[in-house]
């Protein structure tokens, strides 16, 4: 049992899908350039973005000439993918299927050249998911995964436990999805790469806001363990705001079929 919220719970909320397009807006989301030059698709090849967000991928991909649809549960995240068309300048159809990975089926899809799914492996059943990955690629399956727990899941880990008094299981993380996959029988490869986003706070209150969100605290005393763990980590980036450290790796892990 996780503790944490999945991104279709998280983004089905409007100021996080809200808060996650501005940073890609800001050019604070620096790892996108890294991913796509892992993402060297023909122009023309059919792509399937699992958990596309506001078309982090999905967008500049359509912009390079590939046919893409995308898998994404979240209502805002359809409009905040539009308004990342626009404001890139975008004017390719890019096809929504508006649901979670677990619930869609490779017979009404069919099949794509590629499939591709960044950040979005908070699933109920990873084999399943990675199995069904597989069924739908005709070419190649690319997936980008936390290799090492990024700043919320850091906080969750140091605080959960204080806060609700229960263990904290978190995600898995790339390694655990390599090992999935090779218990199938799928030898991927895998590329370690840093994880270069900055999430920036314009105010101490607003961080404080968006972590006893995600740690769900509503005592005084829960809000107060938070605030100062916080205080404690943050610190302030002259004409940006403030930031907490930003160090992890993720992975790249992709096989050919």
């Amino acid at each position: 049992m996780t503790n944490f919220q999945t991104g279709a719970q998280r983004f089905s909320v409007q100021k996080n899908t809200d808060q996650m397009l501005q940073n890609l807006l800001q050019g604070n989301v620096e790892r996108v350039k890294d991913q796509l030059n892992c993402l060297p698709f023909p122009p023309g090849s059919t792509v399937l973005d699992i958990g596309a967000g506001p078309g982090t991928l999905a967008v500049p991909l359509a912009a390079a000439g590939c046919n893409v649809t995308v898998v994404e549960p979240a209502p805002p995240m359809h409009a905040a993918l539009a308004e990342y068309k626009k404001v890139k300048g975008v004017d390719a159809d890019i096809s929504i299927i508006p649901k979670v990975w677990e619930d869609v089926s490779p017979d009404e899809i069919g099949q794509f050249d590629y499939v591709v799914s960044s950040f979005a492996m908070s699933v109920p059943d990873l084999k399943d998911a990675l199995l069904k990955m597989n069924d739908v690629a005709r070419k190649e399956v690319h997936i980008f995964w936390f290799l090492t727990d990024p700043p919320w899941g850091r906080i969750s880990e140091a605080l959960w436990t204080k806060l609700h008094g229960e263990d904290y299981y978190g995600r898995p993380l790339a390694d655990l999805v390599w090992n999935a996959l090779y218990q199938t029988g799928i030898y991927a490869s895998l590329e370690v790469l840093p994880l270069k986003d900055s999430h920036y706070y314009e105010s101490f209150e607003e961080a404080l806001d968006e972590y006893v969100d995600r740690l769900a605290a509503t005592e005084d005393w829960q809000i107060r363990l938070v605030e100062d763990y916080l205080k404690e980590q943050m610190t302030e980036v002259s004409g940006k705001g403030l930031v907490l450290p930003e160090d992890g790796l993720y992975a790249h892990i992709w096989w050919k079929k």
